[in-house]
């Protein structure tokens, strides 16, 4: 056996990752090269993080979200880096906190077009096209520019006005299934490369819209938006099987990396924001996170440490053994997600923009350590949470424990936070909230 070391391996004409390599002389056998995982990447609009079976959750029907769950890892304390789409959609493909990235709100203050993520904020698909990554987006984008993805039906009529539905008469059909075929084609498409494809559904977001058959199995939900909201989860459960089928149909399961999670969660019961989201509680700021790669994330295993969806990126890329590049601000939990160790972030940092042409509800930002949550507000007093005895966030105890040493903790954090990524607002808030 002769080793020629380190090379190249080309796939069409770009160059992939470099592999060890040997070549066989006489009666030996060569060594192939070992193919890059692919990745499929499922994000839901709006899903909560107990709307999953695997949550513990006995109501909805997710039966292929829980059987992702138990081939592959179940992430229950998943934060997102800001509650509403655009800002943490961009977080979760640059690994960058929003104001980093440059996204901190859904439209320009001038228009209703979607916020332009800059072309400085490099997303993952531009990280990973250079190492022979065919990268594909099929769904709802919300993020303005259109030179990310090399294929990149981003459905204009993404069901806004039309109850989630394309098209008209004979030719109406729920847009889901539309998204989920087109993604499935990809994935079948024949390739010498790996590939990357990115599955952006729209659905439990609002217009409360489903097929009259999902519906069937909540009926004695008395709450209407609930009802619904728990079919549309069902139905996204029902393309995510579809997905997850084409990967077994073309052989490529046990190698590929499967990803799902949401931009945000859903508030049934709206507080001081009348709002579905744009809150730092659990309810809208709290996401499922499923990750599956067979032979590296061990079966069935289930994770409460504490993550932000700004680490996605630098995880994704450490998981497939691609090079993290520098100036991220996420972290990388792939020991994690190997079993290799269950310690997680000591802290987790929320952005929150309640709107910005309401200028009276001020702007937030929220610090939590796994057990307590701290919220700071311009226009608000503080608020602070145990989320282990009070998981539904109603018994604020900030003046109780504003000197205390776990609220001067989170203060710092939050102060160090703000300091090494360079967000002014977390440093006046933290200065106004001490005693």
């Amino acid at each position: 056996m002769k080793w020629l070391g380190w090379t190249r391996f080309a796939w069409g004409s770009t160059l992939a990752l470099s592999v060890f390599v040997a070549v066989a002389t006489g009666d030996d056998t060569a060594i192939a090269p070992k193919p890059s995982p692919n990745i499929l990447f499922i994000l839901s609009d709006q899903y909560r993080w107990d709307c999953v079976g695997a949550s513990g959750n006995a109501r909805i029907h997710t039966p292929h979200l829980d059987r992702l769950a138990r081939d592959g890892a179940w992430f229950s304390r998943l934060y997102v880096a800001q509650p509403v789409c655009s800002p943490n959609r961009a977080a979760i493909i640059t690994g960058l906190y929003p104001h980093s990235a440059g996204i901190q709100e859904n439209c320009t203050a001038t228009s209703k077009g979607n916020t332009e993520l800059p072309g400085t904020s490099r997303t993952m698909s531009e990280m990973l096209a250079p190492a022979g990554y065919d990268c594909g987006y099929f769904g709802k984008w919300h993020l303005g520019r259109r030179d990310a993805f090399k294929t990149f039906p981003e459905y204009p009529n993404d069901g806004r006005g039309q109850g989630h539905y394309f098209g008209k008469g004979e030719d109406r059909r729920y847009g889901v299934d539309v998204i989920a075929e087109d993604a499935v084609a990809f994935l079948k498409r024949e390739r010498t490369q790996p590939f990357y494809v990115y599955v952006s559904f729209y659905p439990p977001h609002p217009p409360f819209s489903v097929p009259q058959k999902y519906l069937e199995r909540y009926k004695d939900i008395a709450d209407k938006e609930q009802r619904i909201y728990y079919a549309m989860c069902e139905k996204v459960d029902e393309k995510v099987g579809e997905l997850l089928g084409a990967l077994d149909e073309t052989g490529v399961a046990d190698r590929t990396l499967v990803v799902f999670t949401s931009d945000h969660g859903h508030n049934f019961i709206q507080r001081w924001n009348n709002h579905y989201k744009r809150v730092c509680y659990d309810t809208a700021a709290r996401v499922p996170l499923i990750m599956r790669l067979p032979g590296v994330i061990p079966r069935g295993r289930r994770v409460e440490a504490l993550l932000s969806s700004v680490d996605l990126t630098p995880t994704i890329l450490s998981l497939i053994g691609q090079p993290i590049p520098s100036g991220l601000q996420g972290i990388d939990f792939a020991p994690l997600a190997r079993g290799k160790t269950d310690k997680g972030r000591d802290y987790a940092v929320i952005e929150n923009v309640p709107f910005t042409d309401h200028p009276e509800k001020g702007e937030e930002r929220c610090v939590l350590d796994g057990r307590y949550k701290l919220i700071l507000s311009t226009q608000r007093p503080p608020e602070l949470y145990d989320l282990r005895s009070d998981p539904g966030e109603v018994n604020n105890r900030w003046e109780e424990m504003k000197s205390s040493p776990t609220a001067r903790q989170l203060l710092a954090q939050l102060q160090g936070w703000g300091e090494k990524t360079h967000d002014a607002l977390a440093s006046r808030l933290v200065a106004k909230a001490r005693p």
